[in-house]
C-alpha cells in the first residue's frame, strides 16, 4: 500500500470514531442509520468452566459481530491494524494461557487493493487455564477483555474495548495433574490453532504463552507446571519430604559447600562439652538458616515470586563476595569468628560461643546460599509466589531449609566431638586453611561477576594453581610427619595440575546467540523457524557455567542448529526493558532458556532454569523440536 493511501485509511477511520461517538443508535453508514456504539457492534459471552485444583480446562469465549461489519483478524494481514484481543485477567490461583484465535477469512475492501483477514457474524476464542496447585475449591469470576476495530466495506472505527466475565469452579484435586478440555498438548503449549492461523502468520509471542497481568489482590500470578508444583500438589507427607530431600541435596552447589569450613571452625573451636548441650546448639544454628529460607518464602507469597534473580544483583554479590573472603581469614586464623565478648559473658560464659553468636552465623550461613541454590529454589519461588499463600511459603521454605541444614547439624556435633580426639590440632589447622582457600576463591568469584565478569572465567585456575602452591608447598601447619607430609605435597600437585589443565581444556567458542529484538523474534516465528532464548546476566554465575560447558558442547550446537538463538541480557535487572521481559516470559531466575515454537507458545516441558549439563540440556532440545513439529503439522 502507498504513503498516500495509509494516510487516507488513517483519516477515514479517525473520520469514523468521531462519528461514532457522535451517532449512536442502530443501522450503519451504508444505511443511513447512523453508526452504533462498541456493545452493538460486538456482543461477548463465556461459559462458565468447571477445573480440578492442580488440573487444566479450557474457556471458550463466544463473540458475534453485527451484521453488515467485520473486526480485524489475529494476526492482522498488516502490521498497522489493529488486531482482535482476547485478554483475561489472572485470579485466585487461576491462572490463564495465551488465547488461541480462529481461522480469519479474507474479504476484499474498498479501501485496500488486496484481500484482507478479518472476523465477522460469529467465532469463539479459546484461552487455556490452570487451577495453581492448592487453589481452594469454590468459584472465581474472572473479568477480560476483547479489543478490537470494526470496519464495513467503507469505513473503519475507532479502536474499541467490550468486557467480559468467566466464572470458573474449582473442585477436588486433578488425578495425576492432567488436562481438562484438551487445554495443552504433550508438549505443554495451548491447543493449535484451527487450520489456516499458520505458523507463519503469528502475532509476537506473549512468553510462557501466559498473559501478563500481574496478580490480582496478591493472588493469581504466572503459570506454574515444573516438577516442584506436580510434587506438591496434593499437599501429602511424601511431597515434604521430597522438599526435605531436594534441599538435602543442595548442600552439593557450589555457594553452599565451603560454608562447612564456617561450621568447621564455630564448633571445633569449642571446648569439650556434653553432646546434647552441642546438639542443641547446633539446631539453633540450624534454625538460623531456616528463619532466612522462611522469610524468603513469605516474600515470594507476597511479592508475587518474581524477585528470586533479584538476590543475584551486583551489589548482593559483592557484599556475599566480600563476606566470603572475610570468613576466610578467619579460617587461616586472622580472627576468630564468635560473638561479642558481652553476649558470649551473658549466654554461655567467655571461652564458648553463645547461642545467638551461633543463631547469627547460621543466619549468614542462609544469607550466602540463598542466590545460589539453583533450579529448585527457584521453582519453588515461582509456586509459592503463584499460590500468594504466605503460610504455605513459610512450610515449604522452612522444609527445604530443613534439609540444607541438615548436614549441619551432624557436622556441628561431630565436630565437638573432634576435640576428644587426640593430636588432632596439626591437621584441623590445615583443613581449616582448605576451606580459607575455597572460600576466598568463591568469594573472589562473585566479586569479579559484579565488578569484572569477563575476568570470572579465570578464576578456577587460578585459584587451583595458587592454592596448590600454597597449601602443598607454602604452608607449614600441617606438621613435619612424613605422611602428612605426602598428603599436603599430593594436594598441592592435583592443584597446580588442575589448574594447568582448566587452561589447557578451555572450550571452544560456543552457540551464536543474537541480541534480543523483538521484532526480529516475531518476524522469525512468522517465517516458521523456532527460538531459543537465552535469559542471562554478566553477575550469574550459573549463566557463565552454561555457558562455558553446555554451550560449547559440540551435541548441543549441532542439535540447536534449526533454533534461531536470541540473548535476552538482564544484567540490569530492574531496568523497565528487563522488568517487562521478565513478567512476559514469567522469568523467575537466570539463567532461564525458554524455547518457542513458531506458533509463538512456549514448549513449556523444555524451559532450564539454572545451570544443567550437556546431556541434560539435550534433552530439553529434543523435546522442543518434538513439540515444534507436532505444532507445524
Amino acid at each position: 500500500m502507498s504513503v498516500v493511501r495509509r494516510l487516507l485509511l488513517v483519516c477515514v477511520t479517525l473520520i469514523g470514531g468521531g462519528t461514532a461517538h457522535a451517532q449512536l443508535g442502530g443501522g450503519s453508514p451504508s444505511t443511513g442509520g447512523g453508526i452504533p456504539d462498541a456493545r452493538e457492534l460486538l456482543q461477548t459471552t463465556a461459559a462458565p468452566v468447571t477445573i480440578a485444583s492442580g488440573g487444566r480446562g479450557e474457556a471458550r469465549v463466544a463473540i458475534r459481530v453485527r451484521e453488515g461489519w467485520h473486526v480485524n483478524a489475529n494476526p492482522p494481514t498488516l502490521d498497522y491494524m489493529i488486531p482482535t484481543e482476547v485478554s483475561l485477567t489472572p485470579l485466585g490461583g487461576i491462572t490463564v494461557g495465551k488465547p488461541v484465535y480462529p481461522a480469519a477469512r479474507e474479504q476484499k475492501l474498498a479501501f485496500e487493493e488486496k484481500p484482507l483477514k478479518v472476523y465477522d457474524q460469529a467465532f469463539d476464542v479459546r484461552l487455556p487455564l490452570i487451577a495453581v496447585a492448592g487453589t481452594s475449591p469454590g468459584k472465581v469470576t474472572l473479568t477480560g477483555t476483547v479489543g478490537f476495530q470494526a470496519c464495513n466495506d467503507q469505513v473503519c472505527l475507532a479502536p474499541a474495548t467490550v468486557p467480559f466475565q468467566l466464572v470458573v469452579s474449582v473442585e477436588g484435586v486433578a488425578a495425576g495433574g492432567g488436562l481438562a478440555s484438551g487445554a495443552a498438548d504433550a508438549g505443554g503449549t495451548p491447543p493449535a490453532a484451527d487450520a489456516g492461523n499458520a505458523p507463519g502468520a503469528v502475532s509476537p509471542p506473549s512468553g510462557r504463552g501466559f498473559t501478563t497481568a500481574p496478580p490480582a489482590s496478591g493472588t493469581g500470578g504466572p503459570l506454574v507446571n515444573n516438577p516442584i508444583a506436580r510434587m506438591l500438589a496434593g499437599g501429602s507427607v511424601a511431597a515434604f519430604l521430597g522438599l526435605f530431600a531436594i534441599g538435602l541435596a543442595l548442600n552439593l552447589t557450589p555457594c553452599v559447600y565451603p560454608m562447612l569450613g564456617v561450621t568447621v571452625s564455630i564448633f571445633g573451636a569449642r571446648r569439650a562439652a556434653p553432646p546434647m548441650q552441642v546438639f542443641g546448639l547446633a539446631l539453633l544454628y540450624v534454625l538460623g538458616m531456616a528463619v532466612m529460607y522462611s522469610a524468603l518464602g513469605v516474600a515470594a507469597a507476597l511479592s508475587g515470586g518474581l524477585f528470586g534473580a533479584a538476590l543475584q544483583s551486583p551489589v548482593v554479590l559483592v557484599g556475599i563476595g566480600a563476606l566470603l573472603a572475610a570468613l576466610a581469614f578467619s579460617m587461616f586464623g586472622l580472627y576468630e569468628l564468635q560473638a561479642p565478648a558481652w553476649i558470649r559473658e551473658k549466654v554461655g560464659g567467655s571461652g564458648t560461643t553463645g547461642a545467638v553468636g551461633i543463631f547469627l552465623s547460621g543466619l549468614v550461613v542462609g544469607v550466602i546460599a540463598a542466590p545460589c541454590v539453583g533450579p529448585p529454589v527457584v521453582a519453588l519461588l515461582a509456586l509459592v509466589g503463584a499460590k500468594g499463600d504466605p503460610w504455605f511459603g513459610f512450610t515449604s521454605f522452612f522444609t527445604l531449609a530443613m534439609g540444607l541444614g541438615a548436614p549441619y547439624l551432624v557436622l556441628g556435633t561431630f565436630s565437638n566431638l573432634l576435640q576428644r580426639l587426640p593430636r588432632s590440632g596439626d591437621w584441623m589447622v590445615w583443613v581449616k586453611k582448605v576451606f580459607g582457600v575455597v572460600m576466598l576463591s568463591v568469594g573472589t568469584f562473585y566479586i569479579s561477576l559484579a565488578i569484572a565478569p569477563r575476568v570470572s572465567d579465570w578464576i578456577l585456575p587460578a585459584a587451583l594453581i595458587a592454592g596448590g602452591l600454597y597449601l602443598g608447598f607454602i604452608d607449614r601447619s600441617a606438621g613435619s610427619k612424613p605422611g602428612f607430609r605426602l598428603l599436603r605435597w599430593a594436594v598441592g600437585v592435583l592443584g597446580i595440575a588442575g589448574g594447568i589443565a582448566v587452561i589447557a581444556t578451555a572450550p571452544s567458542e560456543g552457540l551464536a546467540f543474537e541480541p534480543f529484538d523483538e521484532q526480529v523474534l516475531a518476524a522469525t516465528l512468522r517465517g516458521g523457524r523456532p527460538a531459543m532464548l537465552d535469559f542471562t546476566a554478566d553477575w550469574c554465575a550459573p549463566c557463565h557455567e552454561l555457558e562455558r560447558f553446555t554451550f560449547t558442547d559440540v551435541r548441543v550446537k549441532e542439535a540447536t542448529r534449526d533454533f534461531r538463538a536470541f540473548r535476552v541480557d538482564l544484567t540490569k535487572y530492574q531496568s523497565p526493558d528487563a522488568e517487562r521481559w521478565r513478567r512476559q516470559y514469567a522469568i523467575n531466575g537466570v539463567p532461564t532458556v525458554v524455547f518457542l515454537s513458531p506458533d509463538g507458545n512456549e514448549v513449556m516441558h523444555a524451559r532450564v532454569e539454572g545451570f544443567i549439563p550437556p546431556a541434560r540440556f539435550l534433552e530439553r532440545v529434543q523435546t522442543a523440536l518434538a513439540a515444534t513439529r507436532q505444532a507445524s503439522r
